[in-house]
């Protein structure tokens, strides 16, 4: 449930302490009009009457007003009120790296980009549960910390999730760059909220991946079940100008690898044809809680500008009332 709420709010607000700065002008208007009028009681002159320095004196508290305000930087905030679980968070991890440009022919969908689609579904059918993004190669870079706005999950996996998005932290040449050990650090290094009962973890990965899992079930050590989704299927080739990169050869032992993975952390490994199963497994993992109330900015709306351009009016005025 999510509702829409728009406030202002001042970046700077004891900027605005120059509004006292009226009374200089007020103070010599006041000064020259008692001066103007008792030289008109001596030369014997009727004055233009108090109504004729009405605008004048709105038009000099105006301008220095509107200074004060444009420097106090007011700014509209567009937020949103969220209802979310408190209890419960999501991190989707994608395998960035080169093997996961592969598809059956030139123009066909690649693996991340099914990898995309496929958290981008997941994600929606665990509405109330906050989704974080995340991108693996021998390592884990978060691209979205948990998050319930589909908006901005969706903006974050057309624009931040792509290839060696992050790099491997050394050259491979063809050797296996992913290395579903690079899992461990997600648990312990602030990818969920320490408060957070029900952690889910999801990994998309075409599962050609280093072998060696050995320290993969010590370091999850059953703290968490995660699911690894296989973006795989047989044929497949990376294609540079429509033409199959000679260097790359696909691994039917990927399956193997992603089934062990599940069994040393007491996981699940799925097809990426069972989305059906992956999101009852996941709304199963994640269990039910009751939703908590947030309130996150959305959009922000710099005001100072038009209000400094406002102070044209005033200035203008003014400068018509002396000239003409």
């Amino acid at each position: 449930m999510i509702a829409t709420l728009f406030g202002v709010s001042f970046l700077t607000p004891l900027a605005g302490v120059f509004a006292v700065a009226i009374a200089a002008p007020l103070a010599a208007l006041l000064f020259t009009e008692r001066r103007s009028e008792h030289v008109r009681k001596v030369l014997g002159l009727r004055g233009p009457g108090r109504r004729a320095f009405v605008p004048v004196v709105i038009a000099i508290a105006l301008l220095p007003a509107l200074v004060a305000v444009a420097a106090a930087q007011p700014v509209v905030v567009r937020q949103h009120a969220v209802k979310q679980r408190g209890d419960a968070q999501a991190i989707f991890v994608i395998d960035t790296s080169l093997s996961m440009q592969a598809q059956l022919a030139p123009g066909q969908p690649t693996r991340i980009m099914r990898a995309r689609r496929l958290a981008r579904l997941l994600a929606a059918s665990l509405p109330d549960v906050p989704v974080g993004l995340a991108g693996m190669t021998d390592r884990v870079l978060p691209f979205l910390m948990p998050t319930t706005d589909p908006t901005l999950l969706r903006r974050t996996l057309v624009q931040s999730v792509g290839i060696d998005e992050p790099p491997p932290s050394q050259q491979y040449n063809h050797d296996r760059a992913t290395n579903l050990q690079a899992l461990i650090p997600v648990l312990n290094a602030h990818f969920f909220s320490t408060a957070v009962a029900h952690k889910l973890l999801v990994v998309f990965t075409d599962g050609e991946a280093s072998s060696d899992l050995t320290l993969l079930g010590y370091g999850v050590n059953r703290q968490i079940k995660p699911i690894f989704v296989h973006v795989w299927e047989r044929g497949e080739r990376i294609y540079h100008h429509g033409k199959p990169d000679p260097y790359y050869v696909e691994d039917p032992a990927s399956t193997h690898t992603l089934e062990h993975a599940a069994a040393v952390t007491g996981g699940y490994s799925y097809g990426e044809n069972e989305l059906a199963t992956i999101e009852s497994r996941a709304r199963r993992l994640v269990g039910s809680g009751t939703l908590e109330s947030q309130t996150d900015a959305y959009a922000r709306i710099a005001l100072a500008p038009w209000v400094a351009l406002g102070g044209v009016l005033p200035l203008g005025f003014l400068l018509y009332r002396r000239n003409f």
